[in-house]
């Protein structure tokens, strides 16, 4: 999605109908039922467009999907905070997410001047973001183990607070991390996310492009998702993050990763990363989604882990 670096203009109230602009840059819970989130276009100045300017008819539709996911949300300090939105009408955004005319569509989100996770690892050590072509604010160029640990344990925790809500992300990766102030993990990009407050399932009845190395196992042949389908998802971030951006699977097509994970193949330990932490990598690749670990025990047992890794990091190559 097109992420901006906005502020508003001098002059008329900003945001409609009644709520102080100054809230907007406070971490504090809003009831969403209660607050409007739309800015009116001619208060916006537009500084700075992040990714994406255009977008076709489908990216919309998935970027109204994960506004009204954000919608839901109250504050957490690891999941990325909605600020406002912005249609080209000056309406509020209809909940049905088929009503997509108003164009073009800006998601306003708070600061972070790291850009995503995967080209901060990869910039990092050298490496072209694809994404974020200039964050405002460099990568160390080694990182410390320790920071690998914080980031792994932040993400984890940011999604123990979506499956807490009931929410399947089902496209969790380090290019849908983004790092704020302070080196702040927070996890976005809910555009493919479910709301499944019943069943605490969901089953995909269209074809569609899938992420499938991050895909989990049962997702990939059934189509069936649930929170510990997120869970398999972020052991693959945990690769990604203890390789510096290395691409998981490498060198491997989608068609044959399918075939060698039904024979129960799964990733080696990669170079530098210890056995505890492998373990815990494989645990979230365990064939039954119930066996896994949920986000909560993960977040703890990163969180622990984190001051045992004080070292710098030696970097993959791949």
């Amino acid at each position: 999605m097109p992420l901006v670096k906005a502020r508003q203009s001098s002059g008329s109230p900003k945001v409609i109908p009644s709520v102080d602009a100054s809230s907007l840059s406070q971490y504090e819970p809003l009831n969403p039922s209660s607050i409007y989130y739309e800015i009116l276009r001619q208060n916006m100045i537009i500084e700075k467009i992040i990714g994406k300017a255009d977008a076709p008819d489908s990216d919309r539709k998935d970027l109204l999907s994960e506004l009204e996911v954000m919608k839901t949300l109250k504050p957490h300090p690891h999941v990325i905070k909605l600020l406002g939105c912005v249609t080209e009408s000056g309406r509020l955004l209809s909940l049905d997410i088929n009503c997509y005319a108003a164009k073009p569509l800006l998601v306003l989100i708070e600061y972070v001047p790291y850009g995503d996770l995967l080209g901060y690892l990869r910039k990092s050590r050298g490496l072209n973001d694809t994404y974020f072509i200039d964050p405002d604010i460099k990568p160390q160029t080694s990182l410390m183990s320790q920071q690998l640990m914080k980031f792994s344990w932040q993400v984890a925790d940011g999604m123990s607070y979506l499956s807490s809500r009931a929410i399947i992300h089902r496209d969790l990766a380090a290019r849908n991390v983004l790092v704020g102030e302070n080196e702040t993990c927070k996890v976005t990009d809910f555009g493919m996310a479910r709301d499944v407050q019943e069943q605490n399932i969901y089953e995909r009845k269209t074809k569609g492009r899938l992420p499938v190395k991050w895909t989990a196992y049962e997702a990939l042949l059934y189509g069936r998702y649930t929170t510990k389908s997120d869970v398999w998802s972020f052991g693959v971030l945990l690769y990604e993050i203890f390789t510096i951006g290395g691409s998981p699977y490498p060198r491997m097509d989608g068609r044959k990763i399918v075939s060698l994970l039904q024979d129960g193949y799964r990733m080696p330990k990669p170079k530098h990363v210890d056995d505890e932490l492998y373990k815990i990598m494989k645990l979230c690749w365990l064939e039954d989604p119930n066996a896994r670990p949920s986000f909560s025990e993960l977040t703890i047992k990163l969180k622990k882990m984190e001051n045992q890794h004080k070292v710098p990091f030696k970097q993959e190559t791949s």
